[in-house]
Formats: C-alpha cells, sequence, structure tokens
C-alpha cells in the first residue's frame, strides 16, 4: 500500500523538556535560567511557568532543555532516499552531509500490535540520531514517539547510562497507523569515560571536564541498547508495550570525516578565563567548545564563513563546576562542504541590560525600523503583519545576529513582547527572518530593544585548513 505523507508533522521536545524540569532534582544554572524561563514561557502548560529555584542540571539535561531547532533547510530528495530518513527529518534536524556518518541498522521489535523497526544510526562524534519506524494496523491515539526510559552505552566491558534530548518525526498517512521518527542522543566525553559505577561521578568537576568532544579517543564501536515500555508522552494515551534494541555503532566514519580545529584563542575582554577552545567540524555540525566562569553571564557565539553565510545555532550544552566553572558546546548547521573558514563573532545575552541609543528605538509597525546592534551596525524591520491574532515580524541585518532571542518589544506598561520560538524562522540567503509574537502590536506604542551585546572588535577567523 503507497503511504501519502501528512502535513502532521511533530517534534516532542517540549513536552520532555517539561518532564525533565519536573523530575530533575539538581540545581539550574544560572547562565542557562534565561534560556530555561524563555521556553517555558513558550509551552503551554501554564503550571510549568511559576517561579522556580535554580538549579543545576548535568550536561545531558542541559542538552535536552538547549536542544531548540530554529531552522528547517530544504534539501534534496534523493539524500533522504540514499540514507534511509525521511525527508521532514533532515530538514527538521539540519542534518547536513549525514550519509557520511550514518551507519545501516535493521532491528525489528512488536509488541502490543506496534511494530518498531530501527533503519538507521546517524553518529558524527558527538550527537547520535537514530531513525526509527513504527507502523500499527490501529490508528495511533497519539504521536508514537520513541523516547527510551533506559538508554546505555557499553563497549569493552564499559557502560554508561545516556539521555535522549529530543525527538522529531511525523505520521505518513491520514490514518495514523505509520510514523518515522528520529530520537537524538548528545554524547560528550563523560559518556564515554565515566561509567555509571566509576567513583569520579563524585567529582564535582566532572561535568565541565566531561563536556567535550574528543573524536580521537572514541571507541572503535559501541553497542547502543534502549528500552521503551510506552510510546509517546500523554499519561491517559500513552501505549504500552515493551521494545528492546541493541544497536551496533562504528565510530570510523566520524573519526575519518570529522576534522578538530584547535583554537584556544582567549577573550579576556568578556570576562575572566574566557576562551573558545576547539572547534569541532563534522558531515552534520559545526560544534564550538568554550570554557567562562559562570558569573561572566550568558556568552556564546555567532559564526559565519568565508562565504559570508551565518551558521545557524542549533543546540547546546553546558556542564557547570563547583566553583563556577563552565565548560560549553555549541552546535551550528553545516550545510557548506566547501568552507574555507570561520569567523566567530562572541556575544552576551543579558534580559535586564538597559536601555540606551545604542541598543533601543521606538518600533514602527507601519515604517521600518532600525534597531542598532553596534557601531554603524541594525537590525532592519522591513515588514510588519499581523495574522490570526499574531505579529509577524521581517528583519534582516548585514551580520550575523543572535536569531534565538534577536530583540525585545516592550509596552508603555513595561511588558516584554518575545518570540514563539517553533514558529519563528530563521533567515536563509536572500531571504529574512521572521519573529512570531503573540497579539497584535500594530496598534500602541512600543520600544523595541536588543538584549544582546555583540563583541564585533573581538570578532576572530579560524582557518579550517590548517
Amino acid at each position: 500500500m503507497k503511504l501519502e505523507r501528512s502535513s502532521n508533522v511533530t517534534n516532542k521536545f517540549d513536552e520532555n523538556f517539561k518532564d525533565k524540569i519536573k523530575e530533575n532534582p539538581n540545581n539550574i544554572p544560572e547562565r542557562i535560567q534565561v534560556k530555561i524561563d524563555d521556553t517555558l514561557a513558550n509551552l503551554p502548560d501554564k503550571n510549568l511557568r511559576r517561579k522556580r529555584k535554580k538549579k543545576a542540571i548535568t550536561w545531558s539535561v542541559a542538552a535536552a532543555i538547549l536542544a531548540i531547532s530554529l531552522m528547517s533547510v530544504q534539501l534534496n530528495s534523493s539524500l533522504a532516499s540514499s540514507i534511509g530518513v525521511p525527508n521532514i527529518i533532515i530538514d527538521k534536524l539540519s542534518l547536513g552531509d549525514a550519509e557520511k556518518v550514518s551507519n545501516e541498522a535493521n532491528i525489528v521489535q512488536e509488541s502490543n500490535g506496534v511494530k518498531i523497526s530501527i533503519t538507521k544510526a546517524i553518529f558524527d562524534g558527538y550527537y547520535l540520531m537514530v531513525s526509527y519506524h513504527a507502523e500499527s494496523d490501529q490508528p495511533f491515539s497519539e504521536t508514537p514517539s520513541l523516547f527510551p526510559e533506559e538508554a546505555k552505552i557499553t563497549y569493552s566491558g564499559f557502560e554508561s547510562t545516556i539521555s535522549p534530548s529530543n525527538e522529531v518525526g511525523e505520521f505518513l498517512d491520514e490514518n495514523k497507523k505509520a510514523y518515522d521518527g528520529m530520537v537524538v542522543f548528545p554524547l560528550n566525553k563523560e559518556a564515554f569515560t565515566v561509567s555509571d559505577t566509576d567513583e569520579a561521578k563524585l567529582d564535582p568537576d566532572i561535568l565541565v571536564k566531561g563536556n567535550q568532544i574528543e573524536i580521537s579517543e572514541l571507541p572503535k564501536q559501541f553497542t547502543l541498547d534502549m528500552k521503551a515500555t510506552a510510546l509517546g508522552f500523554e499519561e491517559d494515551k500513552k501505549l504500552k508495550g515493551e521494545w528492546h534494541f541493541s544497536l551496533q555503532v562504528d565510530t570510523k566514519k566520524a573519526a575519518t570525516k570529522s576534522k578538530t580545529v584547535e583554537v584556544n584563542k582567549n577573550l579576556p575582554a568578556l570576562g575572566t578565563d574566557v576562551k573558545v577552545e576547539k572547534l569541532v567540524i563534522t558531515p552534520i555540525r559545526i560544534h564550538l567548545q568554550s570554557v567562562q566562569q559562570e558569573h561572566v553571564g550568558i556568552i556564546d557565539f555567532l559564526i559565519e564563513d568565508n562565504d559570508g553565510e551565518a551558521k545557524h545555532w542549533l543546540n547546546g550544552s553546558v556542564g557547570v563546576g563547583k566553583n563556577g566553572s563552565e565548560r560549553m558546546l555549541s552546535s551550528y548547521e553545516n550545510i557548506n562542504p566547501l568552507m574555507k573558514n570561520l569567523t566567530v563573532v562572541p556575544y552576551k545575552l543579558d534580559m535586564s541590560v538597559e536601555f540606551s541609543a545604542e541598543n533601543s528605538t521606538m518600533f514602527q509597525p507601519n515604517g521600518e525600523t532600525k534597531l542598532p546592534i553596534g557601531d554603524n551596525e541594525y537590525i532592519t524591520i522591513s515588514n510588519v503583519e499581523v495574522k490570526d491574532g499574531k505579529t509577524y515580524i521581517s528583519y534582516h541585518a548585514d551580520i550575523p545576529v543572535n536569531e534565538y532571542l534577536p530583540f525585545i518589544i516592550k509596552d508603555k506598561n513595561g511588558a516584554d513582547y518575545i518570540r514563539i520560538l517553533d514558529e519563528s524562522i530563521a533567515s536563509r540567503a536572500n531571504k529574512d527572518a521572521i519573529v512570531v509574537i503573540e497579539g497584535n502590536l500594530l496598534d500602541e506604542e512600543y520600544t523595541i530593544y536588543s538584549p544582546n551585546t555583540y563583541y564585533f572588535d573581538e570578532a576572530f577567523t579560524v582557518d579550517l585548513n590548517q
């Protein structure tokens, strides 16, 4: 029977995010609290919007919290068919040349009338992405997301429990009897070096030490074991059963198709011990590894290649030590295999920034708004429209900007309006980015401001051919 793809695309990150926040007993670091609060503000469950104590989280949960896709990349259908992953998943996760680091798989488990087939494992040295196909004779009552409650990697007597960060997928038919999905695991150095029984887990700095990418130190292969006893996230709709998979993952492709460039660039103008350590270029991602101190604030980086193409930030994780030391992994799309160098621009996000002529202006919904973001640099808003109770704001800039949170709009009563995360659209070549905000912002007076301080004078270029 031919299966017709429906437009029903799902991404269960939000639901998993809320579950992780509820279950996690540790402390959340200050430096990602802003992103957590902002994400919570965009979630439908209002019970989660209450004030929370600051908590510190392990790197795997940090990855879950920060694993927020900002774009959809259009790739040709031949790529998807060649690696056995549906186009919508390739697009949703921005997978670049995924076939270069993909592992074949053909594992089938059936339980309670639902057959799940593991079809591919993509591993770039950090992200392990497992694609699967689920089908049933009866329509699924909800999205049959495979989000295993038990997962571990093993090799040569070593065993380590891991956690998925997010899952994306789509139904293939209008009757909702067939579904293709992909579950994503971020695997840093800690995942491969600190076992479940290792006393090193007691080291208060283990999250900082372990939040690194060391492709050259990976085992030649490892086994992923994962078990799910339910599909989906809604408790009253979960489909019960038991699906257990054991999958061999070869790391040779990741080792030979990826490149690590040691940077070791100190940035004292941004604060104490701020440093970009390395760039790891893989067929599907550009990973930037950096360190800093927690008190410095929220520092991240923009990346642009030698053709002037901005690399969109996709997700990240942070490991926090006992004295506030941090190591951060930021991941960006990689859709230009011919790039020769990358320019890195540091910036700082501060939600409590004071207004000035250098970072704010009056919002002009019926004309052009030029928001200053640096010396003779602006975000230009060229078009504003309202549709279905939401305001769509088109903008562009001549330089890379923080598209996660490019600007905030404040009304005369002091209320802030922040873009709807999963509806906003990142920029593309010759195309403006679009920020979507709840409500009609055409009729009142508003101030628009940038919460980002861009350190253009501290930008530096990394030669990828060194």
